[in-house]
């Protein structure tokens, strides 16, 4: 997983839609952010940076600010206390109780056919 900013030089709100469409297509992308004002993006994910960049500058005016790894959040200490089991709940054993209907099923009977329009063994045709 890598990070990546790219320095996009878009002109209006189109051409920012179409190169977040552009980006946001490529594969193992996880996250992309935009910073309006710097005219930033910030991708990350699988991916080949400077394919993708080599892609945007077909339509946009693009550099690479950055490439690096994702930086990891530090884990705080895992805790050494124990939740203590409480042994005075009840496990019902029925997961239907008596008071709970049971899920419903789309097709509750089976499929019913009508005896007045019997089924043709043969192909009909009306002309013979």
């Amino acid at each position: 997983m890598q990070k990546a900013v790219l320095r996009v030089g878009w002109g209006n709100e189109r051409e920012r839609k179409r190169a977040m469409k552009m980006i946001s297509g490529y594969q193992g992308i996880q996250s992309v952010a935009v910073d309006l004002d710097n005219k930033k993006v910030t991708v990350i994910g699988d991916m080949d940076p400077v394919y993708l960049a080599e892609n945007l500058r077909k339509r946009f005016d693009t550099a690479i600010e950055y490439v690096g790894p994702k930086e990891t959040p530090t884990r705080p200490e895992a805790r050494t206390e124990q939740a203590n089991p409480d042994t005075n709940v009840n496990i019902p054993t029925n997961p239907y109780p008596e008071n709970v209907a049971p899920p419903y099923h789309p097709h509750p009977y089976p499929p019913y056919h009508n005896p007045a329009y019997p089924f043709p063994s043969y192909p009909y045709y009306p002309f013979y």
